[in-house]
Order: C-alpha cells, then structure tokens, then sequence
C-alpha cells in the first residue's frame, strides 16, 4: 500500500513539475470492469505510441471516437475521452458470436477476466492501420460494435493506460 502511494506521488510530482508525458483520470463508468473498477483512476503514457512504437492487441488505451448523431443528442464532445482494450489490428477480420470474439476465423483467447455479453457483431474487415476495441465489461460497454465507422485510426489514441489506482 505505501509503495503504492509513493508511486502516486512520484507521478503527480513529474506531471505537475516537469511534464513528463503522463496523465491522469478519473474513469467514472463500469465499461472495463472487472480490469478498472468504477471511479479508479487510471495513470497514461503520450509518449507510448509516438514515431514508431507499435499499438498492440490487449493494450488499454485512452482515445476519443468520431461524433455521431446519438453522441451529440446525449452532450458528448468529439474531444470526449475513452478507455477500451485493442481486440482487432488492421488487416485483421473481427466477429463476435453469441458473446466470442473471434480474429480471422480462430477464437480470442483473452489473458484478462471479462464480463461476457450474448451479442453478435461482423464479420468486418479492418482497415489498415486502424484499431477495434472492445470493452471488458462487454454487456456495459458502448465501443467499436457501436460505432460507425467500427474502428479508430492511430491518431485518435491519446495515449496508453500504464496504472490502475
């Protein structure tokens, strides 16, 4: 526990004090739990995509998402922040049958707990250089089955999620 709060600490310091590349925030829906529970804060890193550091499947991510029609109905800003889990990479085809994702015709082992849906969603091919992502807590979680286009460019990532608090 106290190293714990030291780290914090260490952290608030170096973003206050020298801009070090990382941020905080609060995350105040239960999309990613069990990973993040509600209300936890979770700690990213700007720098960790930056030239050619690779996004990889099951990184966090913080990122926004295009506006649509519902997104705007509700008061949500296109600069609206987001933290799902990378599931799909560009090139990549994605489905979800009754609950299991599946990447090119072979199922997702996941090396994390989830709360697991019923849904349906794809197939769908990815774009290049494009990302799908899903939430952990998928029952709860409004993400790229929802979206349209379904996927996000590198650009739209803000930065990827490196503590838990």
């Amino acid at each position: 526990m106290t190293k714990s709060i030291v780290s914090f600490g260490i952290l608030v310091l170096c973003f206050f004090v020298i801009g070090c590349g990382y941020g905080s925030v609060r995350v105040p829906t239960g999309a990613m739990q069990p990973t993040i529970p509600i209300d936890s804060f979770v700690v990213w890193d700007k720098s960790a995509y930056l030239g050619e550091n690779p996004v990889s499947r099951f990184d966090l991510v913080l990122h926004t998402v295009p506006l649509n029609a519902l997104r705007e109905k509700r008061g949500i800003t296109e600069n609206e922040h987001y933290i799902f889990r990378v599931i799909g990479l560009g090139g990549e085809e994605i489905e979800v049958k009754k609950g299991i994702v599946f990447v090119n015709k072979v199922q997702l082992e996941h090396p994390f707990e989830i709360n697991p849906s019923n849904d349906n969603f794809g197939p769908i091919r990815i774009p290049d250089n494009e990302f799908f992502l899903l939430g952990d807590n998928r029952s709860e979680s409004e993400d790229s089955r929802y979206w349209k286009p379904a996927t996000i460019g590198k650009d739209r990532i803000i930065g990827k999620v490196v503590k838990i608090f």
